[in-house]
């Protein structure tokens, strides 16, 4: 899904808000006198200012006692994903057992630009932060409002009684709605003050948020407290009595967010919430309408954390909070050997398995610790991938059945390690996927394991019975699909050899539009991501990710994949507003917010694109995903006709684009809208390549590199493409000049006239050209057909007869009276089993203006 729907849906909330009970309210949503109130209240009292002085050692609390203060680069903890977005300086309320970070005053990363807002919270063990949330954004909103702090600071430093940091400051826009509500909700209320204050008491697990609003006005005011997550992936969701089959369309009073091993927390609303939307990895959700009376500082509970390790640590604590008894069952997972199991989940349900209680993991020792109501009666059923759902049993001890195991061996035919896509599925009836309530990763397509081993070796657990094997390299090696028997205790070992088969070279493949954890709605960390590229011939995957300008090279060479991909930075300018945008190469800009994301709020196309173009990267711009029914697409918000060239709405239309992302996840036949829309700026003359990326998100339902663009480098050895010291240079340059092809599983090579090639031009063309036309496709994929497009019409359709040589098709064709031609290469059958449900087509296109232009797209 894509962030453009975000606008749709967030206007379709702020448009039914409405204000409080009192029918004299001024409603915070809507209402011109809204807009035209003045204050007049002079007897309202100022917020009290944080003025305590911050603790000097804020996390060093012992039992009974907690502290505020600042924290100091000493106090950070380790972060190995570089996604923790707390900085030094930042206050932090911590007792002996947990702990908040609230960003401090001043420009924050991320959606919201204010802080003053909590940024992480992680456990407190011997007066340090450890296990820390994998914790992104949570924006508490009054309609499109949210507090812009002036001062956030220590009201209390938790010598006498609780620790309270304190946010003061007037209500401001949410930059990145404010186009889409204001016509909806004209109401201006930037004359209102709030004091946000964060409270946490000694030996609690809960703080708690309260908003002081104060209002000047001779009338009450009305609202309804708004709560946008933007983690809604990153985390695993889970709620009383159902887990992570979380409802939708109903009354909640808390929302939970979990980590097995680390901090994990349930936000409790202070009056009852209601799921207005889910959708890219946001959660937007709705408290009961309030007033805040006239000529006052009224106090509302606005939302509480309950803090605790992974589930169970947070149900512990929700129940505690409401005195209500609690026990842990503890017990040991082990093998069918007698061996303890490591990281086999146990879920805790009621005994008819109507409720859900709480999961664990367990450890090195097979033990886990479930957390449940005193009085209940447990049942415990254990999952680990391979080894399908085992239960319900009483426990507390449980016994997983016997399993064999399938080892993998993969070498290229020269004998050299190589990264691989292993996969299984049982032949037969697959393994069930777990149950929604788990909230386990999903078995699709019936495969039971998807790995990406970088040394080619993978050992993978499987219940005995015949199981087929498939291990690939992507789309220029050959694949090896075999059925395996697999008897308990016993290893199957597969040796295996892939070879390059398809000539390439020269050429290098990229995905411009990869998402990672660093995205609000991508739960993979980058390091999978990298993993899965490397395992499918990806030789130049780009970090996409939203609004954030990330490196990652560094991780490809960390990961010993030096040698066989270069990791290019990027990011997609996510506006919600009119369009996204792939720019690359970036180089990051520490200390920026987000490192350098170029700011888009208020701006028009042609202000931002000038920007972007300004960088000392001199990065590309492409269109990311030109059509959609959401603000996503650039092309439906500007309103552009292909048949005309014109948009109907001018004021967002700049032309300050080199490519567009014609193929995103989808093949020529899947996409002709968007395909027609390119065709639109080659016959109007306009030089704009076409590109293709997989926009994956999640990898487990979109493949890294599928499709792909094929650069044509004179090179395809990524170590030396990066020790050259100018790689991004040099692949930007080809992108810029349309030096490329495009791929979902078949390569094409054309050359016309002269030698020309892909972005090049045929001096003095003739009425009729001849193009050298070469086919390519791994003996596993299916070609069935070329088509020739010409000035934007198929002209020609040529049978490939089916086969398994790599070379398809190698002939001359023809091409009379075309400004332009586009060669389609294409096959009925999909990528299964590789990617199942992936079309494999190849496209090439060429143009001409006064002479013939080569656009291999």
């Amino acid at each position: 899904m894509r962030w453009g729907w975000l606008g749709s849906w967030l206007m379709m909330v702020l448009a039914c808000g409405g204000g409080g009970d009192d029918p004299d309210a001024t409603t915070m949503d809507s209402g011109p006198d809204a807009v035209d109130a003045a204050p007049t209240c002079d007897e309202v009292a100022p917020l009290e200012m944080p003025s305590a002085a911050s603790h000097d050692a804020p996390l060093g609390a012992g039992p009974g006692e907690v502290r505020a203060g600042l924290l100091s680069a000493a106090d950070l903890p380790d972060d190995a994903e570089s996604l923790l977005r707390w900085a030094p300086g930042d206050l932090v309320l911590a007792n002996d057992r947990i702990a908040l970070v609230i960003e401090a005053a001043g420009a924050s990363d991320g959606y919201d630009p204010f802080g003053g807002k909590p940024v992480g919270m992680a456990r407190v063990e011997g007066g340090a932060l450890v296990e820390p949330a994998d914790f992104n954004e949570l924006i508490p909103m009054m309609g499109r409002y949210v507090v812009q702090p002036e001062v956030v600071g220590v009201l209390a430093d938790g010598s006498d009684g609780a620790a309270i940091v304190r946010a003061v400051g007037p209500l401001a826009e949410v930059p990145f709605i404010g186009d889409l509500a204001a016509g909806l909700a004209p109401g201006n209320f930037e004359d209102l003050r709030i004091a946000v204050d964060y409270s946490l008491a000694p030996d609690a697990d809960v703080v708690d948020i309260t908003y002081t609003l104060s209002n000047p006005r001779p009338r009450g005011v009305g609202s309804r407290p708004i709560h946008l997550l933007f983690q809604y992936y990153r985390m695993d969701d889970f709620w009383a009595d159902t887990g992570s089959d979380v409802p939708l369309g109903r009354d909640l009073e808390w929302l939970g967010f979990a980590e097995d091993e680390a901090a994990s927390y349930a936000m409790e609303f202070g009056s009852p919430a209601f799921i207005t939307a889910e959708i890219s990895g946001a959660l937007l959700m709705q408290g009961e309408r309030f007033t805040v009376p006239a000529c006052t500082n009224t106090a509302f509970l606005w939302y509480r954390l309950h803090i605790g390790r992974g589930t169970s640590g947070v149900r512990e604590a929700l129940w505690a909070d409401r005195g209500e008894a609690s026990r842990r069952i503890e017990g040991v997972v082990r093998d069918a050997s007698g061996a303890p199991a490591e990281g086999v989940h146990v879920h805790a349900e009621s005994e008819d398995g109507a409720l859900y209680h709480s999961r664990d993991l367990t450890d090195a020792e097979g033990a886990y610790s479930v957390a449940v109501p005193e009085d209940a009666t447990v049942r415990l059923r254990a999952y680990r991938r391979g080894e399908g759902i085992v239960g319900p049993v009483a426990g507390p001890d449980i016994d997983l059945p016997a399993t064999g195991t399938i080892r993998v061996v993969a070498t290229d035919g020269g004998g050299n390690a190589i990264p691989v896509r292993v996969q299984t599925r049982p032949v037969g009836d697959g393994e069930p996927s777990p149950p929604a309530r788990f909230g386990e990763t999903p078995i699709q397509s019936q495969r039971t394991h998807v790995e990406y081993p970088t040394s080619g070796v993978q050992e993978l657990r499987v219940l005995p019975g015949m199981h087929r094997v498939i291990v690939s390299r992507g789309y220029e090696y050959t694949m090896f699909d075999s059925d395996v028997s697999v008897t308990a205790d016993a290893t199957v070992q597969l040796d295996v050899m892939l070879d390059r088969v398809v000539d390439t070279t020269g050429v290098m493949c990229a995905d411009y539009h990869i998402h990672t954890s660093r995205s609000p709605d991508s739960p993979d960390p980058a390091e999978i991501k990298l993993r899965s590229a490397a395992a499918d011939g990806l030789e130049l995957p780009f970090r996409s990710d939203h609004e954030w300008i990330w490196e990652w090279d560094d991780i490809v060479q960390g990961l010993g994949l030096d040698a066989f991909m270069y990791g290019v930075t990027s990011t997609e300018l996510t506006t919600f507003a009119w369009g996204h945008f792939g720019v690359a190469p970036l180089r990051p800009t520490p200390g920026a917010v987000n490192e350098g994301a170029f700011a888009w709020v208020n701006r028009m196309p042609a202000d931002v694109f000038a920007e972007v173009h300004a960088r000392p990267e001199d990065p590309v711009l492409i269109v990311n995903h030109p059509r959609g029914a959401s603000l996503g697409g650039y092309f439906s918000a500007a309103g552009y006709d292909p048949m005309t060239g014109e948009v109907s709405n001018p004021e967002l239309w700049s032309e300050d684009f080199e490519a567009i992302e014609v193929f995103n996840d989808d093949s020529f036949d899947e996409t002709m809208e968007t395909v027609q829309d390119w065709f639109s700026f080659l016959n109007r003359g306009r030089r704009v390549w076409a590109v293709a990326s997989s926009d994956s998100h999640r990898i487990s339902g979109s493949p890294v590199g599928y499709p792909r663009t094929c650069l044509e480098l004179g090179s395809d050895d990524p170590a030396a493409l990066r020790d050259g010291g100018a790689a991004d240079d040099v692949v930007r340059d080809a992108t810029r000049e349309g030096r490329f092809t495009i791929s979902g599983g078949i390569y094409l090579t054309v050359e016309a006239r002269g030698g020309v090639g892909p972005g090049g031009e045929v001096a003095g063309a003739m009425a009729t050209e001849a193009v050298r036309v070469v086919v390519q496709a791994a003996p596993w994929i299916d070609v069935d057909a070329l088509e020739v497009w010409a000035d934007g019409e198929r002209v020609e359709s040529i049978a490939i007869d089916p086969s398994t040589d790599v070379v398809r098709f190698d002939e001359m064709v023809t091409v009379s009276d075309a400004n332009w031609v586009v060669f389609h290469a294409k096959g009925d059958e999909s990528l299964d089993p590789v990617h199942p449900g992936r079309d494999h087509q190849f496209k090439s296109a060429f143009r001409r203006v006064v002479s013939f232009v080569a656009n291999r797209f």
